[in-house]
């Protein structure tokens, strides 16, 4: 079993402050897992909104990140490689594994929204179509040839990716899939390593996210961090085009309950013994072989996050290492 620490902010600013703040908090954190032995390092890519918009560029915090750590792995979850120049993504990426002396994992996908396609000027329609292809771009860019690319969807003419990756042949791969049959059997005869919802994982390496606060008891854990995880409910459904007034919306908010993802084992909240409970049933039932754990969210104070991440390392991991 592997465990990341994974960042997925749903910023608030009257409680996170800000961007000065939100990076220094981010830059801590991240030493912060680093001597907690936390195996590897996990950001986002979103834009535009409060759910995941303050990170927008996962290859320079990833640069930041390579800078401070020398032992955690560094991914990305994902980049979104449909709404940018694959080429261009081969580069950033390949700079960030020789910065960090090949430690990049590097995880693609569609994301989740067509409102960032629409601003950055690339098709929403097709970007799962887009994505097997914009992934040969990448890892034929990092075979160090010169290579001319004439595809369905892309065209290069003749060059060289200047750098190149320093792991060999190319970084790790990871990919997004949730619901589509498709999506799961590309990854599968592709080699890839499976990025998935919790709920849904079947393949080599099984990379899943979840939330979690490790509080002193589970009293404790629920008081202070119910509110929190009460924004963070509201930013995803945001971030998802549900609004209040959609008929799906009681249902799917309640899905998001707190009470609910304790006892549904999708929320690893709770005192140290039930963080233990929840991540053993995750690990047997999913099958997962690799949990990133998302601490920061919905305004929780750094203080709080930091005392659940050393609770977490201390009392929670040791029981499932």
């Amino acid at each position: 079993m592997k465990f990341g620490y994974y960042i997925l902010n749903t910023y608030v600013p009257e409680l996170d402050g800000g961007s000065s703040d939100v990076y220094s908090h981010w830059l801590e954190q991240f030493d912060a897992a680093e001597s907690l032995g936390f195996d590897t390092l996990w950001v986002t890519e979103h834009h535009f909104r409060n759910f995941g918009g303050m990170m927008p560029s996962p290859s320079v915090i990833l640069a930041a990140a390579a800078q401070r750590t020398q032992k955690m792995r560094l991914g990305a979850a994902v980049s979104i490689i449909p709404m940018h120049n694959p080429l261009r993504i081969a580069e950033e990426f390949a700079m960030v594994d020789q910065l960090s002396g090949g430690r990049l994992n590097f995880g693609a996908g569609r994301g989740m929204h067509p409102t960032e396609y629409t601003v950055f000027g690339y098709d929403w329609s097709n970007a799962q179509k887009r994505l097997p292809e914009a992934l040969d771009i990448v890892t034929r860019a990092w075979s160090g040839g010169e290579f001319e690319w004439q595809g369905e969807h892309y065209r290069f003419p003749k060059l060289r990716v200047y750098p190149q990756p320093r792991q060999k042949p190319h970084p790790p791969i990871y990919v997004t899939a949730n619901r589509d049959p498709e999506s799961f059997q590309m990854i599968g005869k592709r080699g890839y390593h499976l990025m998935t919802l919790p709920w849904v994982a079947e393949d080599k390496d099984v990379f899943t996210m979840y939330p979690i606060y490790v509080g002193e008891s589970d009293a404790r854990a629920r008081a202070e961090v119910i509110e929190p995880w009460y924004r963070w409910r509201i930013f995803a459904l945001e971030a998802q085009n549900f609004a209040p007034d959609n008929p799906m919306y009681p249902r799917v908010f309640g899905h998001l309950y707190y009470d609910a993802m304790v006892r549904d084992s999708r929320g690893i909240f709770g005192g140290p013994e039930t963080c233990v409970r929840i991540l053993k049933r995750v690990i047997e039932v999913v099958g997962t072989t690799h949990v990133g754990l998302t601490f920061h969210f919905g305004g929780l104070s750094q203080e709080k996050v930091l005392k659940s991440m050393e609770r977490c390392a201390r009392l929670v991991l040791p029981e499932l290492r």
